[in-house]
């Protein structure tokens, strides 16, 4: 008997349910809605005007070079070196003129900018500096994880170590206001990513306030377990080994403090992890505080590998999606200037337009340029300076849109892993009751228990 030839058509193939990762593509399409990048771009302005009137309250309190001397030296150099400053600014009058300190939130501003750079470069070329880590270099390794190192590591320990005050009262303020406006975006796009239902950004708001509480309470439960786990450590060392003989006493329950130890440390490693997780977590489920804990644990640990890949591929689109919004922006103001320049021709000085003096030729990598003020005169730079405000105001949108993405490609991750693990499907959301289904259910119902209670009564 002869063979048969089967032949198979291929039609089309669903990707997307195919490799569900694929989803996380989508998080551009979300993060530019017009809603969220406005969430995005308010809370940007306030995180910076909130720096800004620190700055105003806390003055110039930078030594130059602050920041290098605590990267390149180890915390009692860095002391020793902050006293010789401080001798040197008391020393006298001449040598203090020398001395040009900065403000904090903005020397803050230039580290942060700088580290996201790299970060952006070295995603787009795949540099993840996996292989400095490995040698050892920690968070000094350069690529993805030497920028992630310098954002969330060395600048704040520069700040802990030199200006804690500042840094305490910030993260307050930051806290809070990421909570709620972040807590708001993670609402309209969990909404967009499950139902496809696009709700306005003052309904996320709403939601947001709703459930501000539980979502700042979500990141301090691990953190004040470990620090309950610490004092009892400490307490310990003070009990057992302070006395000969009590010594020996701790050295028999010493494993019990190890195990503690390890809680402690699990619980540290898993929040470092998980704690992206939370808020797209109670704007997802809406629960309580603790269950969205141990959903990002239960995640995060039990997915592990889903997790560092659902979160590169984040960073790597991220970086490209990025650099096209820079491209748009710097495409923006270049052919802005350009266009004006063909028509305002009036001098300043030799050479120099007007125009010129106001706004110089924007430059890829520096698009707000530094104006010209010294030959503006009084009215110019009145003018230059309203120029200014729109070009901030449109450049804001780079960080608005960094923000707006991270947010949406997190609600993502976090649905993909529930998903893995838990097994429900992505359009599973709370949705909050509707007062006036609720009106029309009860109208239906109180009639039908009326009747039964007549037919009661009258048997």
């Amino acid at each position: 008997m002869a063979e048969q030839d089967y032949r198979v058509t291929l039609n089309g193939i669903d990707w997307r349910a195919s490799l569900p990762f694929l989803r996380l593509l989508g998080a551009f399409r979300m993060a530019i809605q017009p809603g969220r990048l406005l969430l995005s771009l308010m809370l940007v302005l306030l995180l910076y005007l909130g720096g800004v009137a620190m700055d105003f309250v806390w003055g110039e309190s930078v030594y130059p070079n602050e920041v290098q001397a605590y990267i390149h030296n180890d915390a009692q150099e860095f002391d020793a070196w902050l006293s010789t400053m401080v001798q040197q600014e008391g020393a006298d009058e001449a040598t203090r003129a020398l001395i040009k300190k900065g403000k904090i939130f903005s020397t803050l501003v230039d580290q942060q900018v700088g580290a996201f750079e790299r970060l952006v470069v070295s995603a787009t070329a795949l540099d993840f500096g996996i292989s400095d880590l490995a040698s050892g270099k920690g968070t000094d390794s350069g690529g993805v994880i030497g920028a992630l190192g310098s954002m969330i590591i060395r600048t704040p320990g520069w700040l802990y170590a030199a200006h804690w005050g500042f840094l305490v009262v910030y993260l307050l303020y930051a806290f809070a206001l990421t909570s709620l406006i972040g807590g708001a975006i993670c609402r309209v796009a969990a909404m967009d990513a499950c139902r496809r239902e696009h709700i306005s950004a003052f309904e996320g708001l709403r939601f947001g306030l709703d459930n501000w509480v539980q979502v700042m309470i979500a990141p301090l439960i691990p953190l004040g377990i470990v620090v309950v786990i610490r004092l009892a450590l400490a307490l310990s060392g003070w009990v057992f080994f302070n006395l000969p003989g009590a010594d020996v006493l701790g050295a028999v329950v010493f494993g019990l403090m190890l195990l503690a130890g390890f809680i402690a440390a699990m619980l540290l490693i898993g929040f470092a992890f998980g704690v992206s997780l939370l808020i797209p977590g109670i704007a997802v489920e809406a629960t309580d505080a603790f269950d969205v804990v141990s959903r990002a644990y239960n995640y995060v640990v039990g997915r592990f590998w889903r997790y560092l890949f659902y979160t590169g591929v984040m960073i790597v689109y991220g970086a490209v999606t990025y650099m096209l919004i820079g491209l748009v922006v710097f495409s923006t103001i270049w052919i802005t200037k350009t266009c004006l320049s063909a028509g305002a021709l009036a001098e300043v000085v030799d050479g120099t337009t007007r125009l010129d003096a106001m706004l110089p030729d924007p430059q890829w990598g520096k698009l707000l340029p530094d104006a010209d003020w010294e030959n503006l005169g009084r009215l110019g730079t009145v003018a230059g300076a309203l120029v200014m405000v729109w070009l901030k105001l449109l450049i804001a949108v780079l960080p608005a849109f960094a923000v707006s993405y991270y947010f949406n490609a997190q609600v993502w991750i976090y649905l993909l892993l529930r998903r893995s693990a838990d097994l429900v499907e992505f359009d599973e959301v709370y949705v909050e009751p509707d007062p006036d289904d609720q009106a029309v259910v009860l109208d239906k119902v109180e009639p039908a228990k009326a009747t039964e209670a007549t037919e009661a009564t009258e048997s």
